[in-house]
């Protein structure tokens, strides 16, 4: 939207819960360590996400397998290396692979969208970016997705609230009304409102 001549700078803020900002790299840690969920699992992650730019049912599976990217976009790797962007106690034992090239036969570049993954745009793109508030939540496959945009936009110098839930899990504000009630959903409802309000 701020590269829509209709909204540039009419964007005051962007407020963001568990979000998903790229399909490059399915396989960060908090993609790995919380494969099977809780609530969210990798695979079904994969095949959500990727509703939004293919109805193509080889895409899913290969990049399940991380064999999906076309030939030509390794440049792209660096907006979404959690090796240099993920605080370090995050990174654990594990070790950055990037993805494989050229083995999917069916093409298809809403992945390289930026509209699908925000991620994907360089520093001076990110810098016009507005105020930004961000929850991540430890348990959650897509936790890095959110470290990684903070730092991000940190770095590119957007104003940048971060809360990160210690104690639960992706989609923890569906859970706040019997019978699967969350206490953390409701700090997370309470924090977000009290930012909005205060910022808006």
């Amino acid at each position: 939207l701020q590269n829509d001549p209709e909204y540039r700078n009419k964007i005051k803020a962007q407020a963001m819960l568990y979000p998903k900002l790229q399909a490059i790299d399915t396989w960060m840690p908090s993609y790995r360590e919380y494969e099977n969920g809780p609530f969210l699992t990798r695979k079904l992650a994969i095949k959500l996400s990727i509703r939004y730019v293919t109805e193509d049912e080889e895409l899913p599976e290969a990049i399940l397998r991380n064999e999906y990217m076309p030939e030509g976009s390794r440049d792209l790797f660096k907006f979404v290396n959690w090796s240099h962007f993920l605080p370090e106690k995050y990174k654990k034992n594990h070790v950055y692979r990037e993805p494989v090239l050229g083995k999917l036969n069916a093409s298809c570049p809403g992945l390289l969208d930026s509209r699908v993954s925000p991620l994907l745009v360089n520093d001076s793109q990110l810098q016009n970016l507005p105020l930004t508030y961000i929850i991540t939540c430890e348990h959650d496959i897509l936790r890095d997705d959110g470290l990684i945009y903070v730092t991000r936009l940190r770095n590119a110098g957007v104003p940048v609230t971060h809360e990160h839930i210690k104690d639960t899990i992706h989609g923890a504000i569906s859970f706040v009304t019997a019978p699967m009630y969350l206490h953390s959903g409701l700090r997370i409802i309470d924090k977000y409102i009290s930012w909005l309000q205060e910022n808006l």
